[in-house]
């Protein structure tokens, strides 16, 4: 009786640690996920709000302005994709515009 209760015991504390590291790595995935989609929302929003704005003159003055007038939406999304991804803002303004939008004081 006294192995059969130690064999049970090994069992559990086995499953236990599998089943931890497996909810370990799906947190992990999860995680990963819901930054990824952090991004992709926060680039929809600055997506669509430049959506009339062709030159990248014309996109810096806007985000100036979101800045000045306090469009957190807008703002919030700039400072998202700085911290995740600055590189997506390649797809409105230049390399070194993305310094001075990222790093400028509000």
């Amino acid at each position: 009786m006294n192995k059969s209760i130690s064999a049970l015991l090994v069992l559990l504390a086995l499953s236990g640690w599998i089943t931890g590291g497996i909810f370990s790595y799906y947190s992990k995935v999860n995680d990963d996920y819901v930054t990824k989609m952090a991004g992709e929302n926060a680039f929809n929003i600055i997506e669509q709000s430049l959506k009339n704005n062709h030159t990248e003159a014309d996109i810096l003055v806007q985000i100036q302005k979101w800045k000045k007038d306090g469009w957190t939406a807008q703002t919030g999304s700039i400072i998202t994709l700085c911290n995740l991804d600055p590189q997506k803002l390649v797809d409105w303004v230049g390399k070194n515009n993305i310094t001075k939008i990222c790093h400028q004081e509000e």
